[in-house]
């Protein structure tokens, strides 16, 4: 007999869009009343994302608060009180940190509900060390299967003591569909919509939070030496996002003697009536919500993290769905699954006889089928990098192809299934099929009941 499916809960300390998507696939694959979506709270310190839309029921344990400052043993009541409600059999939870979530966790074994770790960590992110270490083995423990980003975080966990047949990859994803269609949409409307939003005819897009680690100004370095050396000058820099270090940026391309663009929704405003040319330079385009990002991806040459460390890289995902071609950190946690090994190929015939100008020396190893990887540290491989994708548009369609291609590998249903997997692992069940629908109900995913609900972020423990 197949035995039914568990009564899961998938939690996070604050849903935003990345969320509801994966939840969403699970719901799907699954059946509603076997998928409960449930939060710590409405807000969290770092995002202000708009979630007007989210496709699923949503329950609050803290509603109004932010997820950062709950007290532990708030968490840890009511996580424990809805997860008795609801019959939880399994539950998805970020980690085991902050404190919130080692609440969440400690609920849950409390209950005899059998846990699964969705987290991002390797090893050039972990640092814990000495007796942090060795409690966070003896934590790790605490979770019966595990769902993380990729192979990269597939060996940490696995050297710190889970077994590697209890950890399942593909926890990285994005509404891969969403991204490709808006993106053609952009596409088909190029020309009106560079005007409408003052863009570029040609640049290089970097989208995500200021803040250090992101290495945004080793970016605008590159970006200057990459212009000393370009022939044509044609290709500018557009920045997406805001943080703390904005003022060092416009700083820096001050003292660099870049010419610096305010593209924020009211500047472009102010701008309607003029229509000058502009000088390749460096355009800051200010915070912007999830569904705006399309517009960027699909009007750019290319996508670029320069992050000195990420814990995987999502914006990396959102631009390989869009079509294009990516130049990733090597320290970020995506660059292993997200960019492969070899060259691109071409489809094309015309292409395939004509030979492409030969990379320089130095670009070979760093040279991936969907772009390239780069040493955070270098603005010299970066700004060659740049030169060669500049100086190479048959290059970037081919890569641009290959990042459609790849990051399939990397959808929410992909995620979906291999939570289900983990999910399977964690209940001590040998691998085979669940029963998903019990009540007969159709496997779709029903409106949250309150479409209006806003936030100001998404969480920190993605």
């Amino acid at each position: 007999m197949i035995p039914p499916a568990p009564t899961m809960a998938v939690l996070w300390a604050q849903y935003g869009p990345y969320h509801f998507a994966r939840a969403g696939a699970l719901a799907r694959l699954m059946a509603p009343s076997k998928v409960h979506a449930i939060e710590l709270a409405s807000r969290t310190r770092d995002y202000e994302w708009d979630r007007a839309k989210t496709g699923l029921n949503l329950i609050t344990i803290c509603p109004d608060a932010v997820a950062e400052r709950i007290p532990f043993f708030t968490v840890f009541f009511r996580t424990r009180r809805q997860f008795a409600r609801l019959g939880i059999q399994a539950c998805f939870l970020p980690s085991y940190f902050p404190k919130q979530s080692l609440a969440a966790l400690l609920a849950a074994k409390s209950l005899g509900i059998r846990a699964i770790m969705m987290n991002e960590t390797h090893a050039g992110t972990a640092r814990a060390s000495g007796l942090g270490a060795w409690g966070k083995r003896g934590l790790i423990g605490l979770f019966d299967a595990a769902l993380v980003g990729g192979a990269p975080q597939k060996r940490y966990f696995a050297s710190i003591g889970l077994p590697e047949g209890k950890i399942f990859t593909g926890y990285d994803a994005v509404d891969n569909d969403h991204f490709a269609q808006r993106a053609k949409e952009v596409r088909g409307r190029a020309a009106e919509l560079r005007t409408k939003h003052a863009l570029p005819g040609h640049y290089f897009l970097s989208l995500g939070r200021f803040i250090a680690k992101k290495n945004l100004g080793a970016l605008v370095r590159a970006y200057r030496q990459f212009l000393q050396a370009s022939q044509v000058k044609q290709t500018h820099l557009v920045l997406v996002g805001s943080g703390e270090e904005e003022g060092r940026l416009r700083a820096l391309c001050s003292e660099l003697r870049l010419p610096i663009y305010d593209k924020t929704p009211v500047e472009i405003e102010k701008r309607k009536s003029k229509n000058e040319k502009e000088i390749a330079g460096v355009h800051f385009y200010g915070f912007r919500q999830i569904d705006e990002n399309p517009l960027f991806y699909g009007l750019a040459d290319a996508f670029i993290l320069p992050s000195i460390y990420e814990e995987w890289g999502l914006v990396v995902n959102e631009a390989m769905a869009s079509g294009l071609p990516v130049i990733v950190s090597q320290t970020a946690g995506c660059a292993e699954d997200l960019l492969e090994m070899g060259q691109p190929v071409s489809t094309h015939a015309d292409e395939a006889e004509s030979p492409r100008p030969n990379l320089p020396a130095q670009l070979n190893h760093l040279i991936r089928s969907n772009g390239f990887v780069f040493d955070p540290a270098s603005s010299i491989e970066l700004s060659s990098i740049m030169l060669s994708l500049e100086s190479l548009p048959a290059m970037r369609g081919e890569m641009a192809r290959e990042s459609s291609r790849i990051v399939e590998k990397f959808s929410c249903s992909n995620f979906a299934e291999n939570a289900l997997e983990a999910a399977k692992v964690a209940m001590g069940r040998k691998p085979g099929p669940l029963r998903r629908d019990l009540d007969n109900e159709p496997v779709v995913a029903t409106p949250m009941k309150d479409e209006a609900a806003k936030t100001s972020g998404v969480s920190p423990m993605r």
